[in-house]
């Protein structure tokens, strides 16, 4: 995903950026905590601690299983070898140390009660194809592989029996699967689910996990029984959320959205209750991640910064028409109100993309048109605009995008000459 990074003011203008957005610098991704409590049937949330400082990306949390430390995976290296590591933080002192300091990315870690750590393992040239799931020892030290073979999961839940919980990617969505440790195989559970680990539902031999709403953004949270294999609804999510976390009391389970944690009680309430609202301007977009084993403590995500594109997308799907959304974006454009936000073309390019999935192609054009006026100096964004251009039937204007798109293409690189080969295959026999 390409975004936004601080340029000198001739570079700035040899890209084409206004000069508030080329000033942006990078968004870290933060890890927060609660303390939460019970009063009868109200829920107290504690003021949000910040856990780590702006320093990379900072993501995927879990408890340890007596809950006094976390481990996540964080990218703070920088530069061609850049890679993600597990860190740990002892939330009693804050202290945080380096767990693992390998050649290879770890991610979506947790801990076993033997001590040990597992991640998902990763080289950057093969993505996910490589690894898959490993166990660490507590110095860190990669020990064994999970499954039986190469694997493309990426997040995974141990279970009490030692199987595992996969989320592995299939096709233009991820499925959840069971790894069966005594034979190896692989037995599916659910596709068209986000890339999230499942949960483990408190006091139930079960998994709680989304289900999304391929034609918009009204998902739901689903439980399998891992006895009977049963798939059952348990409840509509928030719109458009994903994440979700458990309270071992009460059935209860905790969504977050904007700058708002809500809470819903499973069985027993018909909505989504707020139970907080956070006025900090860095906690303004929220995903409640894993609460403690006791259920005493919540770990959030947030970015310092908050998305454009999760701005546009929560427009987008309270209905607002695409083309409405578009204009808005083109007038906080001409205005100067984008620098507050974080703007990455990537993210904003998967709007256009997500209006023609719903077969929406118009909506797809307004919406990338005034992505690639924010990224005039893109061959991505103006071979995007091509693509959706094509699909709404313009084809006089696909072939001018492209055509553009390949004279701003610097061929720097294998992949620009890919994307450069990719473009001229689409303008076929035009000049």
């Amino acid at each position: 995903m390409r975004s936004l990074r601080v340029l000198p003011l001739a570079a700035a203008a040899a890209l084409g950026l206004p000069p508030a957005l080329a000033a942006q610098g990078p968004n870290p991704l933060n890890l927060w905590t609660v303390d939460l409590r019970w009063s009868g049937d109200r829920l107290v949330v504690g003021p949000p601690r910040k856990l780590t400082h702006d320093d990379g990306s900072n993501s995927q949390p879990a408890f340890t299983p007596d809950g006094r430390a976390i481990v996540f995976s964080a990218l703070r290296d920088t530069g061609t070898a850049a890679r993600s590591d597990i860190y740990r933080i002892d939330l009693a002192t804050g202290a945080e140390r380096r767990v693992t300091s390998t050649p290879e990315n770890e991610n979506s870690p947790t801990v076993l009660p033997s001590g040990e750590y597992v991640a998902v393992r990763w080289q950057p040239a093969t993505l996910f194809r490589e690894f898959g799931p490993w166990v660490y020892a507590p110095d860190g030290t990669p020990r064994r592989a999970v499954l039986r073979a190469p694997d493309t999961t990426g997040y995974y839940v141990p279970l009490p029996n030692g199987d595992y919980a996969l989320t592995r990617p299939k096709s233009r969505t991820f499925t959840l699967g069971i790894f069966d440790a005594r034979t190896g195989a692989i037995t599916d559970v659910d596709s068209g689910v986000p890339a999230l680990p499942a949960q483990r539902i408190p006091g139930e031999r079960a998994l709680s996990y989304v289900h999304v709403d391929s034609a918009g953004a009204h998902h739901e949270i689903r439980r399998y029984d891992l006895a009977t294999h049963r798939v059952t609804t348990l409840a509509p999510t928030l719109v458009g959320r994903t994440a979700h976390a458990w309270i071992p009391e009460h059935r209860t389970v905790l969504m977050a959205k904007g700058n708002v944690l809500y809470a819903r009680r499973i069985g027993r309430d018909t909505s989504w209750t707020p139970v907080a609202t956070f006025t900090d301007p860095e906690l303004r977009h929220l995903s409640a991640y894993v609460v403690s084993p006791r259920g005493d403590r919540l770990i959030l995500t947030s970015p310092k910064r908050l998305s454009l594109a999760v701005v546009l997308r929560d427009s987008l799907e309270s209905g607002r028409p695409a083309s409405d959304v578009a204009a808005m974006l083109a007038a906080w454009r001409d205005a100067g109100r984008l620098a507050d936000y974080d703007v990455a073309e990537g993210a904003l390019g998967g709007l256009a993309d997500e209006r023609l999935s719903r077969a929406q192609p118009a909506g797809a054009v307004a919406l990338q048109t005034v992505v690639a006026s924010l990224f005039p100096s893109s061959y991505r964004a103006l071979a995007r605009l091509g693509d959706v251009q094509r699909a709404a039937g313009d084809s006089s204007a696909a072939l001018a995008s492209y055509r553009r798109a390949l004279e701003v293409n610097p061929r720097a690189t294998r992949a620009d000459s890919a994307a450069a080969d990719a473009v001229q295959r689409k303008l076929g026999g035009h000049p």
